[in-house]
This record gives C-alpha cells, sequence and structure tokens, in this order.
C-alpha cells in the first residue's frame, strides 16, 4: 500500500505563514471581479497570466527597456508553464491593449490588500520601533521622466518634457509605503496630503512641503513633525534652554549669528519660536521649538513640535537623518525594480508598471518579515537588495508557479524563499535605523 502523500498544510511547519494567508485564491478572483476585469475568451495572455507577469518582471534588469524584451519575458514564462502551448504569435498590439485596458485600480487594490496582510504579519516588537509614536514617516517625492508624447498628460517643469512625480508617505516601522500620489511632474508637493487622523504619529518632512498650515495640521491631529528650517524664515525667539543663552530672547536668528559664529564650541541651540510674521500667526507662540547643531563646520536648524527633554538637539538631528530611508526607496524602486526605465505611453499603462513594482517590493518585504521572525531579528537588519537578489535568482526557474490555475502551487516554493532570505539576507553592517530603533524604543 503506498503512503498517502502528505497535503501542502500538513508539509508547512505550525509557525509558518502559508502564502494563502498572503493572498489567497478567493481573494484575488474578488479583486478580478471588484475591478471588473474579465478574461475574453480564447484569449492567450490571461488576466491572471498578465497580472504576475507584471509584477515579476519588474525585478528582472532591463525588462522596462523595450516592449519587445517584455513580450519576451512574457513568452519564456508561458512556455515554462505550457511547452505545448503555442504562444510565439503574442504581439505588441496583445501586451500594449493589456497595459492599457486591465485597469491599474485592481494593482493597486492588490497593494493595499497585500499592505494589511503585511501589517499582520509584522512581529509586534518591530512597531516598537520609535516605540512612543504610533507610527514614523518619512515623507518626500521623486521625478521620473517620461516619453515626451505625454507631456499633455504629466507636463514637466521643462517645456518640451514630460514626467511624473511620486510623493510618498513612507513608514519607517514597516519600511514601506502607506500613501502613494502620482501627479504630473510640474505639481508642487504641498498639494500631497499625508497626514492621518490618527494621533501620536510622527512625521519626518522634506523642505518641500513647507507650509505653517501643515504644521498647524499636524498639531491639531496631536502629531508631531521635524523639518529643516526654511532658508528664508527668519523665526523670532520666544524662550531658550540655557541661562546663558538668555540674552537672545526677543531678537530673531539672523540677528544671533555673529554669536553663533563666535561660540561654535557650543555645539548645539534649544530654542522656542514663533516662525511667522504675520500679526495674526497659525501657530502659537509655543507650538515650535527650534534646534541648531554645529556639524561639519556649519550651523545646522531643524524646526519640530517635539519638546521631550530626551529628544536633544542631537537626536532630532538623527532622527530626522532617518528620512534617508526614503531616498534609499526611491533607489530601490527606481534602479532596482526598473521604475526609471517606464515603457508605457498611457496613464493606465504607466499607473500599473509603478503598481507592479510596489507589489514585488512589498512582496519582498513579506519574505523579509517571515525571516526576521524565524531568526529573531528585527526587518531593520535585512537587506533589501540581498534579499531582492537572492529572490529573484531562486525565481527565475519557479515563478512560472504563480501561473498556475492555484495559488497553493507556491506555497513551497514561499516557504523556501523565506528559508533562503533567512540564511542569507542579513546586511553585511546594522544600519543605523536598526540602532536608532534601540535607542528609542
Amino acid at each position: 500500500m503506498t503512503a498517502q502523500e502528505p497535503t501542502i498544510q500538513e508539509t508547512l511547519k505550525k509557525d509558518q505563514i502559508a502564502f494563502q494567508e498572503i493572498l489567497s485564491d478567493d481573494e484575488l478572483e474578488a479583486l478580478f471581479v471588484k475591478h471588473h476585469v474579465r478574461d475574453e475568451r480564447k484569449r492567450k495572455l490571461f488576466v491572471r497570466c498578465f497580472f504576475w507577469l507584471m509584477v515579476f518582471s519588474a525585478g528582472e534588469p532591463s525588462r522596462r527597456g523595450s516592449l519587445l524584451q517584455l513580450i519576451g519575458f512574457f513568452l519564456g514564462a508561458i512556455d515554462l508553464l505550457s511547452p505545448e502551448t503555442e504562444v510565439t504569435s503574442l504581439s505588441k498590439t496583445a501586451v500594449s491593449n493589456r497595459l492599457q485596458k486591465v485597469s491599474w485600480y485592481l494593482f493597486r487594490g492588490v497593494y493595499n490588500h497585500l499592505l494589511d496582510r503585511y501589517k499582520q504579519v509584522l512581529d509586534v516588537k518591530e512597531m516598537k520601533f520609535l516605540g512612543q509614536f504610533t507610527d514614523a514617516f518619512a515623507v518626500d517625492g521623486s521625478v521620473i521622466s517620461l516619453n515626451k508624447r505625454l507631456e499633455d498628460v504629466f507636463k514637466s517643469v521643462h517645456k518640451g518634457q514630460s514626467s511624473l512625480k511620486l510623493n510618498i508617505k513612507y513608514s519607517l516601522k514597516m519600511a514601506t509605503v502607506t500613501k502613494l500620489q502620482v501627479t504630473e511632474g510640474k505639481k508642487h508637493d504641498s498639494r500631497f496630503a499625508f497626514v492621518t487622523k490618527a494621533a501620536n504619529c510622527l512625521y519626518l518632512i522634506d523642505l518641500g512641503y513647507w507650509s505653517f498650515r501643515l504644521m498647524k495640521q499636524i498639531i491639531d491631529a496631536d502629531s508631531f513633525f521635524v523639518m529643516r528650517l526654511k532658508g528664508n524664515c527668519d523665526p523670532l525667539i520666544i524662550k531658550v534652554v540655557g541661562s546663558e543663552l538668555q540674552h537672545l530672547v526677543g531678537r530673531r536668528l539672523s540677528e544671533i549669528d555673529a554669536f553663533l559664529a563666535a561660540h561654535v564650541t557650543i555645539g548645539e541651540i534649544d530654542l522656542t519660536v514663533q516662525l511667522s510674521k504675520a500679526k495674526k500667526p497659525c501657530l502659537k507662540d509655543d507650538d515650535i521649538r527650534l534646534v541648531g547643531l554645529f556639524h561639519e563646520e556649519k550651523w545646522r536648524f531643524y524646526v519640530t513640535n517635539i519638546f521631550e527633554v530626551r529628544f536633544t538637539p542631537q537626536f532630532i538631528y538623527e532622527l530626522y537623518a532617518q528620512r534617508w530611508q526614503v531616498e534609499i526607496f526611491f533607489n530601490l524602486i527606481k534602479n532596482v525594480l526598473n521604475l526609471e526605465n517606464i515603457i508605457s505611453q498611457t496613464k493606465n499603462g504607466i499607473m500599473l508598471e509603478i503598481y507592479s513594482a510596489l507589489i514585488l517590493y512589498l512582496l519582498i518585504r513579506i519574505v523579509i518579515a517571515l525571516a526576521a521572525q524565524k531568526t529573531g531579528r528585527s526587518i531593520h537588519e535585512f537587506s533589501f537588495e540581498r534579499s531582492h537578489k537572492l529572490i529573484r535568482g531562486f525565481m527565475l526557474t519557479h515563478f512560472h508557479l504563480f501561473l498556475q490555475p492555484s495559488l497553493q502551487a507556491v506555497e513551497r516554493l514561499f516557504q523556501k524563499l523565506v528559508d533562503i532570505v533567512a540564511k542569507m539576507g542579513l546586511a553585511v553592517a546594522i544600519p543605523k535605523t536598526a540602532l536608532l530603533s534601540q535607542q528609542f524604543a
């Protein structure tokens, strides 16, 4: 009597999360129905196939270079899945039609679904990063050049060119994007509405978003921010920390330049200021703290509404420096996941490419989170780039499993990916993000 082969569920250990818990067949089908994505009869490039091929093509070097390269990638994957199926007639028109007509809202829906699952997967200890805050966000934007034919849709600041701007709200706790806005390149950053109603959040904000209205909005939401001081802002000093600096009260920052130049040895200053010169400023006199730090032969100034004593000027500086994580993300999404080379020439196709890359990014983050749990480490100790290379290398001959009629075919592959990243995905050196987490836990 032949022993019955164990089911996939039986082979998974109790402490492992199955891919069906991340994204099930029923959930994916429900998203297809919700966004009115249906297959036509006898279509060779059916929607499920097109969806996964777009996601995984984001991880392939130079795949975004031309439509023909994308088609070659599709043909190879389909041939792996079904060698007996004749698909060599797949045309540029067929792929272009999918890029135009498969709603990008489907891809955004999948991303939001995966984001909810990711929050559930994350270890509770990860959410203790900068523990006193509900969440900590870095806010910034980045421009991507497009085909100049799209100038009427995505206007650039440069005449005769086309570009789009990605404004993102990046969670430092989860190391991923929680809100995205895609606009024409010439649209100002200040139009990005990212402040959540949830209280006790921290926002590390790029100078391009500077506005008193934004600061008041964050304060009214009982949350916190850190920004660099804008160059043309000359705040009035209301209070100082340190009895030896009391003579600075009542003066504007520009009026103490000589004092700061002569007293660089003090290293830092801690002030309460009035930012606006308006007769009726929207911010109260005691709302804003200005900290200055003499670093690399230069005074650097930051405004915040954090007045807690343990957040010294040095800590405020180190905290704001973590905004660099969003720049690392932009580098990954544009250069590692190839968004720098968008090939679509329609708004729908462009949005679809953007969310394809974000979905792949988030899937890798989910694998990292599970690997972190398995090893008892923080997600911040793992390198995204190393993990991406490991996953991509393994997926080259396995990603066709995602094209099977059921995602259950992915289960063993998924667990192997977690094991591989757990063993070899750690960063070479402990990132500053992980060290900062220990300081503020």
